[in-house]
């Protein structure tokens, strides 16, 4: 968008689909107006035919143009979303949303989801009608988060499910997952990966919308291709078999819980073995960036928010040493 005088006006231009919109106006608009005007603008004279459309259609178009740079795991989120939207809302006219049907959509799913759900949704919601309902000011009031505290499981943990596991199937998986991985990280593992204890993370195991699943040859995020240092007997293990673990990821989180359920220890996620592996280091001394590294973290700010954090035990002898510190003394 581009703001410039033309003799005793003002004009505001923006290209969009290829066309170029263009608004005259007697004074200078501030750059929020002028994006506001210049968006009704587009709205009312775009020929695309998507003022027609209801929202379920600009939904369906919008995964179309983002079909090619969003991963499956993503489009099928998406999928589920869009099952989740009432048909009242789905089969409004895009051009006839406001913000008041957004805030009751909100609303009415907020009472039977999470918080965390119905961001989702919103969010979905917003990305959408920023394509095809660009004027739309959107200013929802959305339910406050709740702050979840995953366990973090501790060395004893941790010892008591690897000795489980040792000689079976899951062995290689769940010390992968010690060493900070994600399941569809380790799903995707080959002896190929290895250069001696190096091993190198960048393809990951996802499920698509059609509920196959395949190998995506990129990982999460940016950060998460890296190659991280492994024990002498584990590579071996991977060289041995060929790979990590065959099945698909699912499994490797039923595993853990029928474990955790038969040994009678404390229940945690298999992605929590990556909250363990920072606050193990992070105990030994081991700097941020290279657990961010190794973990495949994309800043401190993650890290410190929802992986670093301290065992229970060492936090209790920590408190323990301070109230012996502060208790009073003859």
């Amino acid at each position: 968008m581009t703001i410039e005088k033309v003799g005793k006006k003002w004009r505001v231009k923006q290209m969009h689909n290829g066309i170029t919109y263009r608004v005259s106006l007697d004074y200078k608009p501030t750059n929020k107006e002028a994006q506001l005007i210049i968006s009704e603008k587009i709205s009312a004279d775009d020929p695309s035919g998507d003022r027609r459309d209801t929202f379920a259609k600009s939904a369906e178009k919008y995964l179309q143009i983002k079909s090619n740079v969003l991963s499956p795991s993503t489009i099928r989120g998406y999928n589920t979303i869009i099952r989740s939207i009432s048909t009242r809302f789905m089969n409004t006219k895009t051009c006839d949303i406001t913000q008041e049907l957004i805030q009751k959509e909100i609303n009415d799913y907020s009472a039977s989801h999470s918080p965390k759900s119905t961001r989702n949704l919103h969010g979905f919601i917003s990305a959408v009608l920023t394509v095809y309902k660009p004027s739309l000011r959107i200013s929802t009031t959305l339910p406050q988060k709740r702050k979840y505290e995953s366990y973090t499981p501790s060395e004893d943990d941790v010892k008591r499910i690897l000795n489980d596991a040792s000689g079976t199937k899951y062995e290689i998986p769940f010390r992968l997952g010690c060493y900070g991985m994600r399941r569809g990280e380790i799903c995707a593992i080959t002896d190929a990966d290895l250069n001696e204890n190096l091993l190198h993370i960048d393809k990951s195991k996802v499920l698509t919308e059609d509920g196959t699943w395949i190998i995506k040859p990129f990982p999460k995020t940016t950060e998460s291709e890296r190659t991280i240092y492994i024990d002498d007997e584990l590579a071996d293990l991977i060289r041995k078999q060929g790979y990590a673990y065959k099945e698909h990821p699912e499994r490797l989180s039923k595993a853990l819980k029928r474990i955790q359920k038969r040994l009678k220890m404390p229940e945690f996620r298999f992605h929590d073995l990556r909250a363990y592996y920072a606050s193990m280091a992070h105990a030994m001394g081991v700097p941020d960036a290279y657990i961010m590294a190794n973990g495949g973290w994309s800043s401190t700010n993650i890290l410190n928010r929802v992986y670093k954090r301290t065992f229970t035990d060492k936090q209790i002898e920590m408190n323990q040493q301070i109230a012996d510190h502060l208790r009073p003394r003859a």
